[in-house]
């Protein structure tokens, strides 16, 4: 009637596997690649509400990609290397709740290239186009501009917004491929 209680893990086998299998070790089992969740899709020009990583009830909008902006680099007295170009991004960020938003509003904020991959914003400010300021206040609207050198060849196709490194459901992004 009743099963007999299973036999208590043996630990050597528990913890380390089957003796003479080593895949564990070699990686031979792939893991599944993770989903990532998509979050909001727009287009310039689009205002998309998220949240930020403490809760702040956000909206941001793309206002405006120039690409290439190499005249305003260049005018700041940045140089590019040959085979280089700069982009501008002008973005919006408005805190709609109660709780401040404390981070800078660019922090995460990215080119995504034809083949899907991300350029991290370049580490200057252009005085004709002022950068974020850290922190939106409740009931503040800041606005900034975000600066990418990046190859010549490179197709931008849109523009990615997270709180956070990793893309989540709280990430927005607005297609720039006409």
């Amino acid at each position: 009637q009743f099963a007999p209680p299973p036999a208590p893990a043996d630990p050597v086998i528990s913890t380390w596997g089957v003796p003479q299998t080593a895949s564990w070790a070699r990686g031979d089992e792939q893991p599944a690649p993770r989903q990532v969740p998509e979050g909001k899709k727009g287009k310039t020009g689009d205002v998309m509400e998220t949240q930020g990583l403490e809760g702040e009830q956000l909206t941001v909008q793309l206002l405006e990609v120039q690409d290439p902006a190499d005249y305003l680099f260049s005018a700041a007295g940045y140089s590019l290397e040959a085979g280089e170009r700069s982009v501008v991004v002008h973005t919006e960020i408005t805190n709609r709740g109660n709780i401040p938003f404390v981070s800078l509003p660019d922090n995460y904020l990215e080119l995504l290239t034809a083949d899907g991959k991300p350029i991290a914003k370049a580490p200057v400010s252009l005085t004709s186009r002022p950068p974020h300021k850290i922190g939106v206040r409740p009931g503040e609207t800041l606005g900034g501009h975000t600066v990418y050198v990046l190859p010549d060849a490179t197709r931008v196709v849109a523009v990615r917004w997270s709180p956070r490194p990793e893309p989540d459901e709280r990430t927005l992004t607005w297609s720039i491929d006409d």
